[in-house]
């Protein structure tokens, strides 16, 4: 049964669907109904092994670990060079087990995010070959899993990183927003104790945000990058409503001003000829990035705030760019991965680090495609939130993919249009999921990768960047609605829960008409390490 005849009666503009799931059907073609049950039941094998595997056999004593520490992957003898703690993976996994301690009240997860504290706490302090907490080692993005500082430099490529104070500022803020709720009582301790962490990350953001950095993936590229501003602005406008809501007032009152000049900052990150979003300033071929990458994906879920509705700016995951992005990365994907060039249209992308990738081989990655799949689930909340979809030129390549009758237009929900958008939506991002589930060990203990060639599974066994993106995808499925990460929202009559959150627009300084027509800022003088020439520029660093 082809999805065309699954849905005989909806037509976008008063005639029958035109349909590329309307050809011959392959053999992993089913019916959105079947494809549903065969999500829930992988689903079904995989959160409960992905679960055992993050608390018991990567993180703390179990896994050799300190407490609260994430071992990159199962630790290994062999590869002792994967037996590290990541900063950044490491968030990866404190993110989705946050969502399901504070969304949805799983309190098992509570001690483990008190020892995840500790050991955050615990890296702005290690003196490393990034320096100490005054010289620089605040950025240090690696250590052992005793939290030492690693003496190898060839084990620590990448780093110092300017996404780990922010990254490790986001968990801490995370948590404090829940503890300082009436019904944990925590309050007093989140002000006297939690703060003057949290404040040190911020306090460092603020004052560096301006500078270039490392890129998130290896080889790494010195630049501007969409991963690390993306972290910064979230980090600044969390912490300065935080520090509102503690009477902090005074430790602030930069922080909102320099949130919004990153935001200022990230537009210029768009490619308006291509439609897509360059993960860095780098996008010379030459000097290892086209700017074509999975990186913008991860930024669209993690930033994940549904009161922001289908916002462009913060790249809210039904958004027009973060759509069309989706399509234009995954197209170039597709044509990167042997075992994707020769894909119909009825196939879906696997995603990679980016397009230039030659890490292990240069495979597709598990997190980065669980990350696809993930988007379009939170975009199908959202639109069920604010009660239809809006087509855009910009979005319009994203559902032409489907049908080529899509108009630029409101779509609203409850008419056939909507639900036809929301079928093609749900049913690529199960056919995302379900290929996925083919290249899943037998344990379902995931690795890092997809073999480029066979389809297989490849790489160090229990890869952190695969299960929590497992678990991002899961609760996405299932409906997550995390809460509002800064943005101030009206209050609500009566005071009772939202179930329809209002769309309020971050605040954010004007955009100025140089910049419109830009790919990305150019980057000057790298092999020194200077300040990129947007922000040199603008901000007069």
């Amino acid at each position: 049964m082809r999805l065309l005849t699954l849905l005989p009666a909806i037509g976008l503009v008063g005639q029958a669907l035109s349909s590329p799931f309307s050809c011959d059907r392959d053999p992993m073609e089913t019916t959105l109904a079947e494809l549903d049950a065969e999500v829930r039941d992988y689903f079904g094998k995989l959160g409960p092994v992905t679960r055992k595997t993050l608390l018991h056999d990567t993180t703390g004593p179990e896994a050799g670990a300190d407490v609260g520490v994430v071992a990159a992957v199962i630790p290994d003898p062999n590869h002792p060079e994967f037996s590290v703690y990541w900063l950044r993976d490491a968030c990866l996994v404190y993110h989705p087990w946050l969502n399901e301690l504070t969304v949805f009240a799983d309190a098992s997860l509570r001690s483990q995010m008190d020892d995840v504290v500790h050991a955050l706490t615990r890296t702005q302090q290690v003196v490393s070959l990034a320096g100490n907490l005054y010289t620089g080692g605040i950025g240090e993005a690696v250590f052992d899993v005793k939290l030492n500082k690693l003496l190898d430099p060839k084990a620590r490529i990448g780093s110092p990183a300017a996404d780990g104070p922010p990254f490790r500022v986001d968990v801490l803020l995370k948590y404090a927003e829940w503890l300082t709720q009436p019904g944990q009582k925590n309050g007093t301790w989140v002000q006297d104790v939690l703060w003057p962490v949290i404040n040190l990350d911020l306090q460092w953001i603020s004052s560096h945000w301006n500078e270039s950095s490392w890129d998130l993936w290896w080889p790494p590229v010195w630049g501007g990058s969409y991963w690390t501003a993306s972290l910064q602005y979230r980090a600044l406008r969390g912490g300065a409503r935080l520090g509102r809501n503690i009477d902090r007032d005074n430790d602030v009152v930069e922080y909102d001003a320099h949130a919004s000049m990153i935001l200022d900052y990230m537009q210029t990150f768009w490619n308006e000829k291509e439609g897509f979003m360059s993960e860095t300033t780098i996008t010379d071929v030459k000097k290892g990035r086209s700017g074509y990458g999975s990186a913008p994906l991860t930024v669209s879920v993690y930033n994940f705030d549904p009161s922001l509705g289908c916002d462009d700016a913060t790249f809210q995951p039904c958004s027009p760019r973060a759509l069309s992005s989706l399509k234009v990365v995954g197209d170039r994907f597709k044509e990167f991965f042997p075992i994707s060039q020769n894909f119909t249209k009825e196939q879906p992308p696997y995603y990679g680090f980016f397009t230039e990738d030659e890490f292990i081989g240069g495979h597709p990655q598990f997190f980065a495609s669980f990350n696809a799949a993930e988007q379009l689930y939170y975009a199908l909340t959202t639109w069920d939130m604010i009660g239809h979809i809006d087509v855009t030129p910009v979005s319009l390549k994203f559902w032409q993919q489907f049908d080529t009758r899509v108009e630029v237009k409101r779509y609203e929900k409850g008419t056939r249009g909507y639900k036809a958008l929301i079928t093609y939506t749900r049913y690529w991002a199960n056919k995302i999921v379900m290929q996925l589930a083919k290249a899943t060990p037998e344990d379902y203990v995931l690795v890092e990768c997809i073999d480029k060639v066979t389809g297989g599974p490849y790489g160090p066994r229990g890869m952190i960047r695969s299960l929590a993106a497992a678990l991002g995808v899961i609760n996405a499925w299932i409906g997550l609605k995390p809460p509002n990460w800064g943005h101030t929202l009206p209050a609500h009559a009566n005071g009772a829960a939202y179930e329809q959150i209002p769309v309020q627009l971050p605040q954010r300084v004007a955009q100025t008409d140089r910049y419109h027509d830009r790919q990305s800022p150019d980057v000057g003088n790298q092999e020194f390490f200077e300040p990129d020439s947007f922000r040199y520029r603008y901000f007069g660093y």
